[in-house]
């Protein structure tokens, strides 16, 4: 029962890492659009935008992800402290 308590943990955390780190490209990329040379060139513009805007999904996927687990991780504890039969969850 703690194996898989801790597991559901670590996906918790590493879920929220993820995000953060797609967050944090995202943002890198999209400050590159406003760098002159690459304004000049249309392509390169829109790849950069382009590869931002999937960085930023991930981002809001992992951390809707992560609290969806939170969410019934917290919920499987409660039952099992209530004494209740815990339910699966994932």
């Amino acid at each position: 029962m703690e194996d898989e308590q801790k597991t559901i943990l670590n996906k918790i955390v590493d879920y929220q890492r993820v995000g953060m780190l797609c967050l944090f490209l995202s943002t890198f990329l999209y400050v590159g659009t406003f760098i002159p040379p690459y304004q000049a060139i249309e392509w390169k513009l829109e790849v950069l935008s382009g590869v931002s805007l999937l960085f930023l999904l991930s981002s809001f996927i992992c951390c809707w992800r992560s609290a969806k687990l939170k969410k019934s991780f917290n919920k499987y504890v409660i039952n099992l402290l209530d004494g209740t039969s815990p339910q699966v969850f994932i």
